[in-house]
């Protein structure tokens, strides 16, 4: 399990970087983290939090009309972190 979670952890760290690019780095970083956060899925199913970030983003895209992003772009934001914070700084049993 070790080698799985230094992937997911290299993986969540490549699409970080993405945000250097702007509105179009976030994008990009979403796409990466959410199949970041699919192989954590995968490989921790018990892991409570990333149910809560998959609602989140379940209902960001629900509630997004591709128009406007006024207040929501407060949510891709705090999902960056949130993702981080469950793969990078959780306690995790292998």
């Amino acid at each position: 399990m070790e080698i799985p979670l230094k992937i997911i952890r290299i993986i969540n760290g490549i699409a970080l970087l993405f945000l250097i690019f702007g509105a179009y780095g976030l994008a990009i970083t979403g796409a990466i983290q959410v199949f970041a956060a699919l192989l954590f899925f995968l490989i921790f199913p018990k892991n409570k939090l990333i149910y809560i970030y998959f609602a989140l983003v379940i209902t960001f895209f629900l509630i997004w009309d591709r128009s406007s992003m006024d207040w929501l772009f407060s949510i891709p934001i705090f999902l960056l972190f949130f993702l981080t914070y469950i793969i990078h700084f959780q306690k995790i049993k292998l």
